[in-house]
């Protein structure tokens, strides 16, 4: 008889330095809730999983080297209990407004300390054919945790708030966008690139004409201005020559198939000749019960109909 543990999941985490590159961050609530272990995410494996409605606060970031661990009871619609998502270290960073006198940071200055004091980079990535600006301390771990098949680096700021004041400059001068939703990456996995990477690298020179009419002095970059083709970090997904069904996992409360390959958070299995796409964003918090065995196939319908 096959024994199922109750695994919390955490988070979903990206390493472009450690293969498979992405995994699953995850604790056994029932025997040892204060460790958190690794599961990586290999294509070509087997993945059948059981999502169970009971979800738990994944607690929060204390600082970039520690975590507070939480076993608070949440609704679904959130991650966090409210003391969690209040002391959560990463949050600023997340929703950083750099015009305010020290961003959104206020109740967090080790936070604030940090952003202050490191640089940033301000980067642009290609998703099929979306474009967006966006800044990070890491831009690769970024890129690759945000699914873009290219991305380039346009600028090294001296810290994390002048990255911001130039994402929003660019953003605002150039009409670029500063997000690309979930649905609009699952919809085009198998987006030819030849039709857009025109267009993205008349982005980029665009943004450097911006750039030099301004007084921002860039730091020195490795990834400056070197254009990186993310392709390799996704297992089989870059060769999907059609777009897979999408699994809305948080109805059929399972995944289940032969690993493709990972996107970002989108993860892609395979049951035969047909591919599924499921949002690995949806049950981060859920208690899954993996099984060796295969799962039956819900019910599933066409992506198209999600995202009408």
């Amino acid at each position: 008889m096959e024994i199922i543990l109750r695994e919390h999941l955490i988070a979903v985490k990206w390493d472009p330095n450690t293969r498979p590159y992405s995994f699953l961050f995850l604790r056994n609530v029932d025997e040892d809730p204060q460790t958190v272990y690794k599961k990586p995410i290999i294509p070509n494996h087997e993945f059948n999983v059981e999502v169970s409605k009971e979800r738990i606060c994944i607690g929060h970031s204390i600082n970039k080297q520690e975590y507070y661990l939480c076993s608070n009871i949440v609704d679904n619609q959130y991650v966090r209990c409210y003391n969690c998502e209040q002391a959560d270290f990463e949050k600023c960073f997340l929703f950083c407004d750099a015009s305010k006198p020290f961003g959104n940071c206020s109740q967090n200055p080790d936070a604030y300390e940090y952003c202050k004091t490191h640089p940033c980079s301000v980067y642009l990535a290609l998703i099929a054919n979306n474009v967006k600006v966006g800044v990070s301390f890491n831009p690769l771990k970024r890129w690759v945790n945000q699914g873009a098949d290219k991305a380039i680096e346009i600028f090294r700021a001296k810290n994390g708030f002048e990255a911001r004041e130039l994402e929003k400059m660019i953003s605002s001068t150039l009409n670029i966008s500063q997000t690309i939703r979930k649905k609009q990456k699952a919809k085009k996995l198998n987006y030819d690139l030849t039709r857009s990477l025109p267009k993205f690298r008349e982005t980029i020179e665009q943004v450097k004409k911006l750039l030099e009419k301004t007084d921002y002095e860039s730091n020195e970059s490795y990834l400056l201005f070197d254009e990186t083709d993310l392709s390799s970090f996704y297992g089989n997904v870059p060769l999907l020559s059609v777009n897979p069904i999408f699994n809305e996992v948080e109805k059929t409360m399972q995944i289940v198939g032969e690993i493709v390959g990972i996107k970002g958070k989108l993860l892609v299995t395979k049951i035969n000749n047909s591919y599924y796409v499921t949002n690995l964003n949806k049950i981060i918090g859920n208690i899954l019960l993996f099984s060796s065995k295969p799962l039956k196939l819900k019910g599933q319908k066409s992506l198209s109909d999600f995202l009408k």
